[in-house]
């Protein structure tokens, strides 16, 4: 049976740490956290793009695209595309539609490849030239490294895993290669073994999960993500598809099969899942809604995640990790992401459930990212100024989300501060994350912006790296 599941944002975002003012404390100044998983000298020879291959300008015949036997070209890019194939789901596939998989047999810890010779000719590594390029949809930057195999290349990683294609797939969406030797396994996006994604009709709710897309299981395109009248008509309700992928420059995040950004609204809850946006609001923010018979197809996004909540009016209205989902009445074609950050309460929502930054702010997905990086420096005095900390640091007047958990999860829940100036934390010791937009801002254990203090440039998954785990309790921004 399938059942509403809170979600844990697993994201974990790079940790920026300016500077600690406080009599006699120490204070940190980081170095450059990894750029992926695994092979962090490796990426930075690799450039990472948002979106699909086409949507990035890709030139035909090179990359995922190129005949194979011309390494020069087919090594000029690599796609990566969460989504689903033969019923597994999610699983990576790249731009030309294929699986991609992982070798029980190699190792994560350090990555290393073990399939060399007649094995890399049933199994070709995934691999990219320094100076290539790697487009992401759906597949979190974080989880993605490079391992150097013994022929001297460049391998692809997603979870400190090597990635490879399968020989036998003739076809793109085939998943011939897995549970091969009981040792090949379709790959996640974040780097697990991909399963068969549950299906059938939940008897609580009535609704029936598909695993790929409506046109790939034979939905009616006039109907559902894709009709044109008011989403509250039967015809609306008929099929929702929630696909894994990008918009906008944010990454991962979850559409439907029309390609419109879905959202959540920090003001609802999880636990029980509840909406709280009706009436006018709903009307800006016109939530996802089903009805027994309904049918939910799951591209790259986990089915066990996936809910049906009923709202005040009676109406069912669809989750993710427990979320209420809406799109938003302001996005006027696929891709749009206007709703984005609104009233610092509105996020595009991760395949888990959970929210993704706004652009401009720390990256953030449903994903899973880079280590917190490493700091190191002499004490800074603390600064007589409220905007420009020592160092020359200009506060911004962005947004945070306080989460209670580490990692961006949300065990006892979250809530959005923003500026401008001094803002007081209304549970300091419900905070051990914080997903930072438009900083950087200054963190203070006491009230009123005072006491022991620092300035933070990015998101911090836990504050405890920094001695301010459940400590927060005001937050400086800009004054402007």
């Amino acid at each position: 049976m399938l059942r509403t599941r809170v979600a844990m944002l697993a994201a974990l975002v790079a940790t920026g740490v300016a500077a600690l003012t406080a009599c006699g404390s120490t204070a940190g100044t980081p170095s450059a956290a990894p750029a992926g998983a695994g092979g962090a000298d490796l990426a930075s020879s690799v450039n990472f793009l948002t979106g699909t291959a086409q949507e990035n300008g890709a030139p035909q015949n090179t990359g995922d695209l190129a005949d194979p036997a011309d390494t020069n070209a087919a090594e000029q890019w690599v796609e990566l595309d969460a989504g689903s194939a033969s019923g597994l789901n999610p699983v990576v596939l790249n731009g030309k539609g294929f699986l991609l998989y992982r070798f029980d047999k190699d190792s994560p810890k350090p990555p290393t490849s073990n399939c060399n010779g007649d094995c890399a000719k049933t199994w070709p590594a995934v691999t990219v030239k320094p100076g290539g390029k790697v487009f992401l949809n759906g597949v979190d930057k974080n989880d993605v490294g490079f391992v150097k195999r013994q022929d001297g290349t460049l391998q692809v990683t997603i979870g400190n895993w090597p990635v490879y294609k399968f020989s036998g797939d003739s076809q793109p969406g085939q998943a011939k290669g897995q549970g091969v030797q009981g040792t090949w396994f379709g790959v996640t996006p974040e780097g697990g073994k991909a399963q068969t994604s549950q299906e059938g009709t939940d008897p609580t709710t009535g609704v029936d999960y598909k695993t790929g897309t409506a046109k790939e299981n034979g939905a009616d395109m006039t109907q559902g993500d894709d009709y044109k009248g008011p989403r509250t008509d039967d015809a609306a309700m008929k099929w929702v598809q929630l696909t894994r992928g990008s918009a906008g420059g944010l990454n991962p995040i979850v559409h439907d099969g029309a390609g419109m950004t879905l959202y959540r609204f920090d003001k609802d809850s999880p636990k029980p899942p509840t909406s709280t946006c009706n009436g006018d609001c709903a009307v800006k923010w016109p939530p996802v809604l089903v009805k027994p018979g309904s049918r939910i197809f799951v591209n790259g996004v986990p089915a066990a995640k996936i809910g049906i909540l009923t709202r005040a009016d009676g109406t069912r209205q669809v989750t993710i990790g427990g979320w209420a989902i809406y799109r938003f009445s302001g996005d006027k074609k696929p891709g749009d992401i206007n709703g984005e950050g609104v009233g610092g309460t509105w996020f595009a929502i991760s395949p888990t459930g959970g929210k993704v930054l706004p652009k401009g702010g720390a990256p953030a997905s449903s994903g899973q990212t880079a280590p917190p990086a490493s700091s190191s420096s002499t004490a800074t005095p603390p600064s007589s100024s409220t905007t420009t900390p020592p160092g020359g640091v200009t506060l911004g007047n962005g947004s945070a989300i306080l989460d209670s958990g580490v990692n961006f999860a949300e065990p006892n829940g979250s809530f959005g501060v923003s500026g401008p100036g001094c803002v007081a934390n209304p549970q300091p010791t419900q905070v051990s994350s914080i997903q930072l937009s438009g900083g950087p801002v200054k963190l203070w254990k006491g009230p009123n912006c005072t006491g022991q203090s620092m300035v933070i440039t990015a998101s911090v998954p836990d504050l405890s790296k920094i001695g301010f785990d459940k400590q927060v309790a005001s937050i400086r921004f800009g004054d402007k």
